[in-house]
């Protein structure tokens, strides 16, 4: 578009000098331009690199943002129905209480294939399991390996979403129980390069997944990490099945993992089948349940970014868009300050040449299209090297990410698009202000030296150079402010008292509840002197993942079920993680539980939110109370432990129960007197080998777990946006103060040097040079504290527990900015404070 307008002012040079008889030439005319650009570009080196190196960071910035946003927003939408193709989700009401979730009980799919026969694919698929996968060979060597993301899926799966198979028959795959389907990535891995290209040949082998075989189907293109089900692998939903018919059957119970999906035909609108829904879920709900839950067609292309219901793996907040966005916006703006700053100041170095070419003829508007070519050949060699900038940030950016998201530049029409309109944004921006000021000149002062320094000068009160440096401080203390606010937050999750203590604990995966082997590795551990305490459980108190159940008091009705978290723990469990009992004992050996489809009765413990959720007056109150858990069973209340924390610390503590059973073993809880004992893990470790010889030892620190689970995923990502941006917006920021320092001080040389004949000593004149920005950055500070304050109160609202924003915080931003500044204009005037005053003077 730049070069349209460009062609147009050219055709209309010719058609103005077509009047005076002159065939200017259009090709010399825009060589000419071109040689101005780079000779003015090569006489100021400094500017120049200053303005490329701002231009060339912000750039990069904007187009990692926008790879970021357009990862994010563009989740599913490459399956060919994904218009068409909705998640099942939920709302339950429990008086003024109403809860949200993207997952539905197991019965839900095959209830739906039955009674809506119209919907062209019904699916679900039961994500993030895990399993030790060994790969039989011919001399009997032991090939084991840990995968985390194997997915359950039915034969409906490849009818829904659009996944390439590289290998295998599409229309007959998951089928049956015992086959498989690998990615090309565990493909590779498992059976080498040398079935690359050909996995045809990889169909029919068997492998053994958790000592069960299974014969591989198929082999699928890896998936693409913007899809809300990413894996592995995938096992037929039909194995799920037949070692779960209880669960298959369970209407009440839901897992949070479990997901379903149907695409309507083109003649059936969402709304036709929401209201359907109801009638379904009437159906085939208890009568109170019915009444409590309704279920809802969620588009799949919004399930990512809808934070209501959740992602199948983490949902991306708003909040977090808007303030990758406006880090971009600000860098960008800081970018564009520096080059107006440093363009309008150099314009009186190129006072001269304007009024010799004013004298000549120029116009005002060749003048500005100068200036504008010089501005666009600057975006253009900045854009260059921000692709390549931004092609290694996001390399880096994909090593911290890379289990979540896989962020990469590709060069299409859509990143060319978006690199022109963004490269003519920032010359327009950038560059009309300085190509004004310059063809604004009178030539009869500029060709007598006097233009006078109302662009450049700092001496009126209120002046553009002050806005935008005051601008510019504004958005670099607004980074700061909230990086040290992101950063105290997300210290403040880590170092939070959760109720338990974490620290000293060892969490070890387990690969099963079988009682004997668990006592046998229990027994074997503890004779180290260094163990302390060991407890198995299906997951330390705060987990990434939790099973819940629906409890109420015998007396009321199932409409007044509450939603409880459910944990499996044994007698050791309080002990280990030393979680305080607040009334009544502890689990006993008799109280030991296995669950089946029969109702059971047995007993529990409670925290103290179930007890206020249940309405008991105090802890002793609830002691010896029967409650209902899901309709079915009875559990008598022996115990109360203090409120722990959970789940994350974006959530409040949830009312919890705690059983006495191996239904869900998944971790061992290992209290140790020395947590980094080396001796002491190898132990450990041989014991767990002997007792499992089939599976992979898996163990970290409690607190290291506590890192490692993504409990804090997109807090980690926003204080790293933010600790980058901040870095990015001072370095630019400091470059453009180096600059325009650097230039006043030329401007004010002969006034520098007279001040020093007449006795100003260099302090003086280091003081005369900071005292005019150092009051400009409290004054940015006056703007940049209270919008500091709104948008990271704003922010700090999304977490049932947070810090307080101290004053601290601010004045700690005020002073790292001035400290920053400081820095820079003292480096640039000392330079021209101890400058020989008589180099200066000679001429006058």
């Amino acid at each position: 578009m730049l070069w349209i307008l460009l062609m147009a002012r050219l055709l209309a040079v010719i058609r103005d000098n077509k009047k005076h008889r002159k065939t200017p030439n259009i090709f010399s005319m825009l060589s000419n331009y071109i040689k101005t650009t780079v000779r003015n570009l090569r006489r100021n080196k400094v500017n120049t690199l200053i303005n490329i190196t701002g231009l060339t960071v912000s750039i990069a910035c904007c187009i990692v943002v926008y790879v970021f946003i357009k990862n994010e927003k563009t989740f599913d939408n490459f399956h060919s129905k994904a218009s068409r193709t909705y998640r099942i989700v939920f709302d339950d009401k429990t008086g003024n209480n109403i809860e949200h979730g993207g997952y539905v009980s197991f019965p839900v799919a095959k209830a739906l294939r039955i009674d809506f026969p119209q919907l062209e694919n019904v699916t679900q698929v039961y994500v993030r399991n895990y399993g030790v996968i060994q790969i039989p060979s011919a001399n009997d060597t032991r090939k084991l390996f840990d995968e985390q993301e194997i997915t359950y899926a039915d034969e409906y799966f490849f009818k829904t979403f659009d996944f390439q198979l590289l290998a295998g028959n599409k229309d007959n795959i998951l089928k049956s129980p015992d086959e498989v389907v690998l990615t090309k990535r565990l493909a590779d891995k498992f059976f080498g390069k040398e079935y690359a290209d050909a996995y045809n040949r990889v169909i029919g082998k068997t492998i053994i997944i958790n000592k069960k075989p299974y014969r591989i189907s198929g082999v699928l293109k890896d998936m693409p990490r913007n899809s809300n089900i990413a894996c592995n692998m995938l096992l037929p939903f039909k194995d799920f099945e037949r070692n779960n018919a209880a669960t298959m059957q369970n209407w009440i119970d839901t897992y949070s993992e479990h997901y379903v999906f149907v695409t309507l035909p083109e003649n059936y609108t969402p709304q036709q089948f929401d209201k359907a829904l109801i009638g379904f879920k009437n159906k085939h709900l208890p009568g109170e349940y019915a009444k409590r839950i309704t279920w809802h067609p969620q588009l799949l292309t919004k399930v990512h970014t809808d934070e209501m219901y959740g992602g199948t793996y983490y949902a991306t907040p708003s909040v977090l868009i808007i303030a990758f966005i406006t880090m971009g916006i600000i860098v960008l703006l800081t970018a564009c300050i520096n080059f107006i700053n440093l363009a309008t100041v150099q314009s009186l170095k190129r006072a001269k040449e304007v009024g010799i070419r004013k004298t000549l003829g120029s116009r005002k508007y060749q003048l500005r299209l100068q200036f504008m070519i010089e501005t666009f050949v600057l975006v253009l060699m900045a854009s260059a090297f921000a692709v390549l900038l931004a092609n290694w940030f996001l390399q880096q950016f994909n090593q911290y990410l890379l289990f979540i998201v896989d962020l990469g530049l590709h060069i299409d029409f859509s990143i060319i698009l978006f690199l022109a309109i963004l490269g003519l944004i920032i010359t327009f921006f950038a560059g009309y202000y300085p190509a004004k000021v310059l063809s604004g000149y009178e030539p009869a002062k500029a060709l007598k030296g006097g233009i006078q320094a109302k662009y450049t000068s700092f001496k009126s009160r209120f002046s553009l150079r002050k806005v935008l440096v005051v601008t510019q401080f504004v958005v670099t203390q607004l980074l700061i402010i909230g990086t040290i606010v992101v950063a105290s937050q997300i210290k403040y999750f880590y170092s939070k008292d959760l109720g338990y203590d974490k620290t000293g604990v060892l969490n070890v995966e387990m690969p099963g509840n079988d009682e004997q082997k668990l006592e046998l590795f229990r027994q074997t551990i503890v004779r180290n002197a260094n163990v302390r305490d060991v407890s198995f459980s299906s997951g330390p108190p705060t987990s990434a993942g939790n099973g819940f159940g629906n409890i109420r008091l015998p007396e009321a009705p199932a409409a007044d079920n509450i939603t409880m978290e459910r944990k499996f723990t044994d007698n050791n469990y309080l002990k280990t993680y030393k979680i305080q009992l607040l009334a009544g004992r502890d689990l006993w050996e008799n109280d030991k539980v296995t669950l089946s489809d029969s109702a059971a009765r047995y007993n529990i413990l409670i925290n103290n939110k179930a007890v206020t959720a249940l309405g008991f007056a105090s802890p002793e109150k609830a002691i010896g109370k029967n409650i209902i858990i899901n309709d079915r069973d009875v559990a008598t209340i022996v115990g109360v432990t203090k409120d722990f924390n959970n789940a994350a610390l974006q959530n409040e503590v949830a009312p919890c129960v705690l059983f006495y059973g191996t239904n869900w073993v998944s971790t061992a809880g290992i209290r140790m007197n020395r947590i980094n004992d080396a001796a002491t893990n190898d132990f450990i470790q041989k014991a767990w080998e002997a007792v499992y010889p089939d599976n992979i030892y898996k163990s970290m620190p409690l607190d290291e777990y506590m890192h490692k689970k993504a409990f804090y995923v997109l807090e980690d990502i926003m204080y790293k946006g933010f600790k980058i941006f901040v870095v990015l917006s001072i370095i630019i920021g400091c470059m453009g103060l180096y600059g325009l320092i650097g230039f006043l001080a030329v401007q004010r040389q002969k006034e520098i040097s007279i001040r020093k004949v007449l006795g100003a000593s260099a302090k003086k004149i280091v003081y005369m040079f900071s005292i005019e920005f150092l009051w400009l950055i409290g004054i940015a500070f006056l703007v940049a504290a209270p919008l500091g304050y709104l948008a990271m109160t704003s922010w700090l609202q999304g977490f049932a527990y947070r810090i307080n924003l101290s004053p601290v915080y601010f004045i700690a931003a005020f002073l790292i900015s001035l400290l920053i500044a400081t820095f820079t204009v003292s480096f640039q005037s000392i330079k021209a404070a101890v400058a020989n005053p008589v180099k200066s003077l000679r001429n006058e």
